[in-house]
């Protein structure tokens, strides 16, 4: 009977490109027992190099294992597996030579690729993360199993790192564990750029209002107080980019409370790609385009990742909490942070910024407990808004 084996594999760059790694492991697709594991640095490099670097390894590993297997290899790059697949073109010199070594490591014949979820490829991702900080450090990483005669060989129990706790479960609102902080989040009114679809980053231009996102600024200002149920918020925190501010003094004005400015909650960084539509950038950088869709850990070219995003934002958010314990706060910014909001409210995975959807001058409510629960209260409410809706843009 043949031997059915899975490859996971990943790699990172933090900085793409800057210190890299990757990480793979083999496990017996019905047993799930792990047989191997590999992952190393390589030194400065891109996010895609890294990736097909596990892919590589992995292959080579499975290969050791048993070269007659059929193996399955499981990975979330889109790109990897679309281009290994043989659907997509592999246009970028660098990654052409690791195709090919991934070819050459196993017989192709017997391998089929599968795109998964970012949240199911944790074990690779943390061996590149775990060979990054390794090599950082100016060390080597060691494995947790290796492979003699084709059998697992794991660690002595006391050499291997303890499973994290897994968090309880809370049922939230039931317990009394004290008076929430609430940030009634908003989107800004519509801008040009808004209306252009437009990629418009901190560093960009910096657009006003249009005369109808000056409406929706004040459409939210008078929808707030019974979105709130009758909560009277102290103040109105926004980012310091133009559009936020004009709709959070809207707001402010209308409620009554003094702004106050927080720089981690300015729109994301797109460097390059700033002031262009995604069909530009598609053209221009499919590779990097690909890449940042896969991965929250890639930058546009010279811009800001998702991770990077996701890392102010929380600082910014705990801050706030801080200041305004158990009070309401109107927090005014931009589709990426204000996706970040929701997503740590939920504890979800990077990945599910893609599939949210903010209307301009849209409202949101998020409640954040004493003992670090959370709850999305209203999510993209938008009737306040009849008649002043234009195009939701980027």
């Amino acid at each position: 009977m043949t031997r059915r084996l899975v490859v996971e594999a990943d790699g990172g760059s933090r900085g793409n490109p800057g210190p890299a790694g990757y990480g793979s492991l083999v496990k017996d697709a019905d047993t799930g027992q792990v047989l191997a594991e590999r992952a190393g640095g390589l030194g400065r490099t891109t996010n895609n190099v890294a990736e097909y670097t596990g892919l590589v390894e992995g292959l080579r590993a499975a290969a050791e294992i048993d070269p007659s297997a059929t193996v399955e290899v499981r990975m979330d790059s889109k790109l990897v597996v679309e281009q290994m697949s043989g659907r997509w073109k592999i246009k970028h010199p660098p990654l052409q030579p690791l195709a090919l070594a991934a070819r050459n490591a196993f017989d192709q014949s017997r391998v089929r690729y599968t795109w998964i979820p970012r949240a199911q490829n944790s074990h690779a991702d943390r061996l590149a993360n775990e060979a990054m900080d390794a090599e950082a450090r100016g060390e080597s990483w060691t494995p947790k199993v290796s492979v003699a005669g084709g059998a697992a060989v794991p660690v002595a129990i006391d050499e291997a790192e303890p499973e994290p706790p897994v968090p309880a479960n809370k049922l939230t609102g039931w317990d009394d564990v004290g008076t929430p902080t609430t940030f009634v989040l908003v989107r800004h009114g519509e801008s040009a750029n808004t209306l252009r679809k437009l990629f418009c980053g901190r560093d960009g231009s910096d657009p006003g209002l249009t005369e109808r996102g000056r409406a929706q600024a004040e459409a939210a200002a008078r929808a707030l107080p019974a979105f709130c149920g009758g909560d009277r918020p102290v103040a109105v925190v926004s980012s310091p980019l133009q559009r936020a501010r004009e709709t959070a003094e809207a707001v402010a004005a209308f409620a009554g409370v003094p702004v106050k400015v927080e720089e981690g909650f300015a729109e994301a960084s797109f460097g390059k790609w700033d002031g262009l539509d995604l069909a530009a950038v598609r053209e221009q950088w499919p590779d990097e385009l690909q890449a940042w869709l896969d991965s929250p850990a890639v930058a546009p070219p010279e811009g800001e990742s998702l991770d990077e995003v996701g890392a102010r934002v929380k600082r910014a958010r705990d801050k706030v909490i801080a200041r305004y314990a158990g009070r309401t706060v109107v927090v005014v910014s931009h589709v990426t942070p204000l996706k970040q909001l929701v997503r740590l409210a939920l504890d979800a995975p990077s990945h599910t910024v893609f599939r949210m959807e903010m209307t301009p001058a849209s409202l949101h409510l998020v409640q954040w407990w004493p003992d670090g629960g959370a709850s999305l209260r209203a999510f993209n409410s938008t009737t306040h808004l009849a008649g002043l809706l234009g195009d939701p843009g980027l």
